[in-house]
């Protein structure tokens, strides 16, 4: 019953988007410059505040940050390489590649933690995001870019980092975490309320663009469309990062929150992202939208194992 009330507030948003779409409210160009927007300004803005924010004394356990990094750099790969055997267009192999680890972390994520773990939970999710957000970042548009580019030679590595330095998404994990680290996060009222405004626009309009693709009488063929993504994202992905857990142990509510993490459905941004990048968008968009909708499922059946197991 939680995993469904948590999902419920972004298939309101997702279905107001696609009826915006039918009424020809919002044309597909507007939608395409909503998604620049939102690119440029207030994901960027949510990721600052959020880094920038965190408190990182309360960050105890390096294993946690292995655990995590190893996940990060181990299962795109894997992504990628199925992709290329099933015989997927290098854009889409390409957008699998970047989807994988790019989990909604806050506006699934948070409510999730909130409800299965709590306050602890959430705490431990700050903590992070803060330590994290900077690495999954770069290491989800670098594999990403890679898997587009079709190699790993040095040019694609170089002309990869170079997008990657000027990444909006990237620049303000960095920037944020640096503030992190230094203690200069003690913002001014009007400045916070500002990164605060553009950083729920960003969860809203990504949601709402998202919607304006989508089909939603469509739904079951994009679970068959989108199958081995989805599985991969709501499967692999949290069942690797507790075996990892298993050789690198932390605390039960480390482990409880971060598999959670790992579990939950594509990130929306991965299908503004997917545009901006040049990869697959209608691709992220199906994949996103079944993720989100399976999710509903297999998120109670990760916090039931987790409750038994953990």
């Amino acid at each position: 019953m939680h995993g469904l009330l948590v999902m419920l507030p972004v298939a309101i948003v997702i279905a107001i988007g696609n009826v915006l779409a039918r009424l020809s409210v919002v044309t597909p160009e507007g939608f395409a410059q909503i998604n620049r927007a939102v690119f440029w300004t207030a994901i960027p803005a949510l990721i600052f505040r959020m880094t920038s924010g965190a408190d990182l004394s309360t960050l105890s356990d390096g294993n946690m940050v292995l655990v995590v990094y190893l996940s990060f750099l181990l299962a795109p790969p894997v992504a990628w390489l199925l992709g290329r055997w099933s015989g997927a267009a290098g854009d889409r192999a390409a957008t699998s590649t970047l989807m994988l680890i790019r989990s909604n972390t806050v506006f699934m994520g948070l409510p999730v933690v909130t409800l299965a773990v709590g306050q602890a939970g959430v705490d431990i999710l700050s903590m992070y995001v803060a330590v994290t957000f900077v690495g999954y970042q770069i290491i989800s548009l670098w594999w990403g870019t890679c898997a587009l580019s079709g190699g790993l030679s040095w040019p694609v590595v170089r002309s990869s980092l170079k997008r990657l330095a000027v990444n909006p998404l990237v620049v303000s994990s960095v920037l944020g975490f640096a503030l992190a680290v230094l203690g200069w996060n003690d913002f001014p009222a009007w400045m916070d309320e500002t990164l605060k405004l553009l950083g729920n626009v960003a969860s809203g309009m990504a949601l709402l663009s998202l919607g304006g693709s989508l089909q939603v009488s469509g739904i079951p063929g994009m679970v068959v469309r989108s199958w081995r993504d989805v599985a991969l994202k709501l499967l692999f992905l949290p069942a690797l990062t507790w075996a990892l857990f298993l050789l690198w142990p932390v605390p039960p509510v480390v482990l409880r929150t971060v598999v959670l993490i790992a579990a939950m459905p594509v990130a929306v941004d991965c299908f503004i992202l997917s545009r901006v990048l040049g990869m697959d968008g209608d691709y992220a968009a199906d994949t996103i939208m079944a993720s989100t909708f399976l999710s509903a499922l297999t998120v109670p059946l990760w916090i039931l194992l987790l409750d038994a197991l953990a």
